[in-house]
């Protein structure tokens, strides 16, 4: 069953890569910033984009390595609504099975962030960042495995239990206790000019806050 399960959201990363160009988010409702909205919830197996909320850039990396630090695969934010180096798989904490697709994800639970097109996942450690804080970024083999520090809490307003689509919530690091965040003040250079800083901070402020915007959603199965 387990096996079962792990081949199922490589399925789903393998579909997904196929459509990003004609993407659609699932939904009826229209809303008033232009998406529509069927699916209430953030589920295990959901695509989505995290934007950031003070900037409105996205969560974002390629197959650009640090100069410094760990010298892993980088984390950024970019500016481009249509870049596919943003969709991101939600998936569940490392040595934990995955729950069924669909199911939605609970405020406090611990999971991890896979990056689609690199197969890597959100992963942060005691490295400095590039502009000093510190580092984020996608770690593995390109195979969707990778450590205890891809785990993050996911942290919602305190009058939410699960994790909703376009809610504003924040990413604390298991293993350090620290935030992810986007600074617009730390913007690189070429080859990623227009890029911004992705790193991990102690404390929570309002550049650790995120939304999911675009993705491909799932219903809530019986």
């Amino acid at each position: 069953e387990k096996r079962k399960r792990k081949e199922s959201v490589m399925a789903v990363v393998g579909l997904v890569s196929a459509v990003l160009a004609v993407l659609t988010v699932l939904a009826s409702s229209s809303r008033s910033d232009g998406h529509t909205e069927e699916v209430k919830y953030v589920s295990y197996g959901s695509v989505v984009k995290l934007q950031h909320i003070k900037t409105g850039f996205r969560l974002h990396s390629h197959e650009i390595a640090y100069g410094s630090g760990s010298g892993q695969q980088s984390v950024t934010g970019t500016s481009r609504e249509d870049d596919h180096g943003s969709f991101w798989l939600v998936k569940a904490a490392d040595g934990v099975e995955e729950p069924t697709q669909g199911t939605p994800v609970a405020c406090g639970s611990k999971l991890r962030l896979q990056h689609l097109h690199t197969k890597r996942n959100l992963h942060s450690h005691d490295h400095s960042s590039p502009f000093g804080n510190f580092e984020v970024s996608a770690y593995g083999a390109g195979d969707g495995q990778g450590d205890s520090l891809d785990d993050w809490e996911l942290m919602c307003l305190p009058d939410s239990s699960m994790w909703q689509r376009f809610a504003t919530v924040s990413f604390r690091h298991v293993s350090t206790g620290r935030f992810l965040q986007a600074n617009q003040q730390g913007a690189f250079g070429p080859p990623i000019s227009g890029q911004i800083e992705v790193s991990a901070v102690k404390k929570k402020s309002g550049n650790t806050q995120w939304k999911t915007n675009e993705g491909i959603y799932f219903v809530e199965r019986d």
